[in-house]
């Protein structure tokens, strides 16, 4: 076990990593190794490993908090923005629960399968939405408990920088069984078993575009496959940068840039793109135009090593105005707006817009909208801005390049997802939702470092700036 984690970079420095940050490793673990449909039966959705897990660590936080061993004292801004998020999510579920629900005879997607075709009753919705919106609270209590401990609980830069290794390497595995499955076309569902727990839909079966195979690896569809891998490639690239020259430092970015592209995904690309903008606009213009220089070899490469898939994803942007499933989600639009006049500041409750009486909406913005109102979308945006800039904080305020580098990928990884959110419904996804509130936690990690361990440059021997080490610690 040593051996892996000194070969991997787990563990670059002497001493132990915290709880917080075991908590973390072994988290990400189970959002991303193990298949997100594979459930403790009773709970449903939020019966997923690692939401189990979150709701541990959600236990343990509180009673930390309460008896005084939290370090973290009083308001903070993470804190102020999982606490107004967590009014609004609560407002919506009382507010459902008091309201009531209705579904719209004309609020169903036309398609061919005849049970669109029976009206619900209205014991049936109540009874679907209740369990639905007790689902919901279950799986946001999970997720704010991993921004919370990430946020507090990593306290060293060492633990910080494990945690992303770590979520770099299970990228990297997540990657790689994509691309077995695109290559093969393995269906993992027959080989992966896990005791105790029993799937609440199909899953592993490899779909296809053009004539290209879409995978999924553990995620639930191709696109929440594609979005996380995209997500998670500044992680990757930070990691296999700052370990240049040595063995198998190369291959998380590889794979990881590979992965995103294997679900043959508009979201993905267009996750992995913003990423990409962020990233060079915030390098120096050295390392800017060392990477505009390799992109083209990059796609060559790719292009050479797949056939078809460059050519394919291209296809996919050039005719985007006749696409089925661009033309459906711009038809959305009425319905949502005519629903959300019901409820327009509280919404009806999280998870509460079943697909079953509703419809399919790929837009998380959309489907927050309508089932946490108006506050709930601007709580959602505040916890996503904060975590935007702590990212941007620890950027500007670590000590050393590493970290300053650190803070830059992961303001760009939940920029990316945030933009990836406009086009599916990410919460509705493990994975997908999992992987951004942690990215979020991260960076606000990131920053409490930054701000904690700046005052000791100060105390500090002034650095000879002819010196190759100090200069080498230069921006970004």
């Amino acid at each position: 076990m040593r051996w892996v984690v000194r070969r991997l970079g787990l563990g670059e420095h002497r001493g132990a990593p915290r709880a917080a940050a075991f908590f973390l490793v072994v988290y990400a673990a189970l959002l991303l190794a193990v298949p997100s449909q594979l459930i403790l039966g009773p709970l449903g959705a939020p019966g997923t490993p690692a939401n189990l897990w979150a709701l541990g660590g959600l236990l343990c936080w509180v009673c930390a908090t309460i008896g005084g061993l939290n370090p973290v004292r009083g308001p903070t801004a993470t804190r102020i923005a999982v606490g107004v998020l967590t009014v609004a999510v609560l407002a919506a579920y009382a507010n459902g629960t008091i309201s009531g629900w209705y579904a719209p005879p004309d609020v169903r997607a036309v398609t061919d399968e005849l049970w669109t075709l029976v009206p619900p009753s209205v014991s049936d919705i109540t009874a679907t939405m209740i369990k639905a919106a007790d689902r919901g609270l279950l799986s946001f209590a999970g997720w704010m408990a991993v921004v919370l401990i990430a946020a507090e609980g990593v306290r060293s830069s060492r633990d910080l920088e494990m945690v992303v290794a770590a979520v770099a390497w299970l990228g990297t595995l997540l990657a790689g069984l994509g691309l077995v499955q695109f290559i093969w076309g393995i269906d993992i569902a027959r080989y992966i078993q896990i005791p105790g727990l029993t799937p609440n839909a199909d899953f592993g079966a490899v779909m296809s575009r053009s004539v290209l195979n879409r995978v999924s690896g553990t995620a639930v569809h191709p696109i929440e496959f594609g979005v996380v891998l995209a997500s998670l490639f500044p992680l990757a690239l930070h990691y296999s940068l700052h370990r240049w020259g040595r063995r198998g430092a190369l291959l998380p970015v590889g794979l990881v840039l590979v992965g995103s592209t294997l679900s043959v995904s508009r979201s993905a690309i267009l996750v992995l793109a913003v990423t990409l903008i962020v990233l060079l606009l915030g390098w120096p213009n050295a390392w800017r135009i060392r990477a505009l220089m390799l992109a083209p070899f990059v796609l060559v490469g790719l292009r050479l090593a797949i056939p078809g898939l460059v050519g394919t994803i291209v296809s996919l942007f050039k005719n985007v105005q006749n696409d089925p499933s661009v033309t459906g989600r711009t038809n959305d639009y009425g319905v949502v707006f005519e629903l959300y006049g019901e409820h327009p500041w509280f919404g009806r409750g999280l998870f509460t817009f079943v697909p079953r009486h509703y419809r399919i909406l790929d837009d998380q913005y959309l489907m927050i909208l309508l089932e946490l109102g108006a506050l709930g979308l601007a709580a959602t945006l505040l916890l996503i801005l904060t975590g935007v800039a702590n990212g941007y904080r620890a950027r500007r305020w670590a000590r050393t390049a590493r970290s300053r580098h650190l803070g830059l990928a992961l303001s760009a990884s939940i920029l990316g997802s945030a933009v990836g959110m406009v086009t599916f419904d990410a919460w509705g996804f493990p994975m997908a939702a999992g992987s951004s509130f942690l990215l979020i936690g991260l960076a606000c990690a990131a920053a409490q470092l930054a701000v904690e361990e700046r005052p000791r440059e100060r105390l500090a021997v002034p650095i000879d700036t002819t010196d190759t080490d100090a200069t080498r610690e230069a921006t970004p």
